[in-house]
């Protein structure tokens, strides 16, 4: 845990706040489908943006990739949300790469959604331990190779409780192979689950409830997503255990496209789960400023604000803070294991019909800031 001189943040609970080159292409879109009485019917585009980028994480060091995204519609009647295909790859100084692909389809006008989140790659991670004060230590580096499949269908609920509501089955794959253990304590003394790597699959269920004015850039609304993972030998996985995610967003509108956003989120695991597949915080969107994994355990909960406001012409900024805790079980959460984040970015809207930004980022928390380069908003 780290030390600010502001620690007057836990007392007052921070958790209330929280209660580029681009080119694009326009396709016209055939439509086939005839006018019906009592519904508007609009001509729309297929869009393909593309950007190459230079950045600095303290996960990659210095990367190059290049990556794209193409905005479509699967159905012409007004008041859809954009379905999408977006793609990445990256190759940095520390010889990682990673290729991902992300496909989101809304079918029966946003009734129903198909998604999916595709990677291979090859990381050089970092590992400190597991609890909410794990020390620095000289061999804490190890390298991993890692195939990822999160496959998701989502369809209106039998029982409609809430508009704009949907329920799904997801099934998740995450094949881990540690390649080398570099001296890491916690791997080479196999005191850990999954300190050998291993083949984690499960099959788990999806609830929610999207109620946003738009999918890529909500100026208000919520954002309510539930699921539960269990992962077990009779689906082919090594290790038996159970992930489950609350993810809670508000947005509140302060003027055009000034907007506030908030974010409540828990990760819970249960079981044996391997090191590498506990909740953590860290990374470019939940906690930026801290290394990915840098507190990891069986419960994670973090509390998010950004403020975003526009510049000029094409460009933005948001401000943001969070805090964040990991624990063993929700029992041992105390204020004194809270970590908090600060930081802020810059923003570049190289797709204005869909208002998909590309993002920068710099986070403070432990240790040195982090750099994020990404795609559409943290949350």
């Amino acid at each position: 845990m780290i030390s600010w001189p502001w620690s007057y943040v836990s007392r007052v609970g921070f958790l209330a706040c929280a209660a580029g080159l681009t080119w694009t292409t326009g396709l016209m879109a055939q439509d086939s489908t005839p006018q019906l009485a009592k519904r508007e019917v609009t001509v729309r585009k297929t869009r393909i943006s593309a950007y190459p980028y230079v950045y600095y994480t303290p996960e990659t060091e210095l990367a190059f990739g290049a990556g794209g995204i193409m905005t479509f519609y699967t159905d012409s009647a007004t008041g859809l949300r954009p379905s999408k295909v977006a793609a990445s790859a990256y190759y940095s100084t520390k010889k990682q790469y990673k290729i991902t692909v992300q496909p989101q389809i809304y079918l029966a006008q946003n009734r129903m959604l198909l998604g999916a989140d595709l990677s291979y790659g090859f990381y050089v991670d970092k590992f400190w331990g597991i609890g909410p004060s794990t020390e620095d230590i000289p061999d804490q580096d190890y390298a991993a190779r890692a195939w990822v499949a999160e496959l998701v269908a989502q369809f209106p609920p039998f029982v409609k409780l809430l508009g704009n509501s949907r329920v799904g089955i997801k099934y998740d794959l995450l094949d881990y192979n540690i390649v080398e253990q570099r001296g890491n304590p916690f791997i080479t003394g196999d005191s850990v689950v999954g300190s050998n790597g291993g083949l984690s699959s499960g099959f788990g269920l999806v609830w929610v409830w999207d109620h946003r004015d738009h999918a890529f850039f909500p100026e208000h609304g919520i954002y309510y997503q539930v699921e539960a993972v269990w992962n077990a030998s009779v689906f082919g996985s090594d290790f038996g255990y159970g992930r489950y995610e609350v993810d809670l967003r508000n947005y509140f509108r302060l003027g055009p496209e000034q907007v506030i956003a908030v974010q409540l989120f828990g990760s819970f695991a249960s079981g044996d789960a391997p090191f590498y597949d506990l909740p953590m915080m860290g990374g470019g969107s939940i906690m930026r400023g801290y290394y990915q994994g840098r507190y990891r355990d069986n419960v994670l909960l973090a509390a998010q604000a950004e403020v975003r406001w526009p510049l000029f012409g094409r460009f933005g900024a948001v401000g943001f803070a969070g805090l964040a805790e990991v624990q063993p079980r929700f029992g041992k959460f105390s204020f004194d294991d809270l970590e908090p984040s600060v930081g802020g970015g810059l923003r570049f809207r190289f797709n204005q019909a869909e208002k998909v930004n590309l993002r920068a980022d710099i986070g403070f928390g432990a240790g040195s800031p982090g750099i994020y380069f990404g795609l559409e908003e943290a949350f």
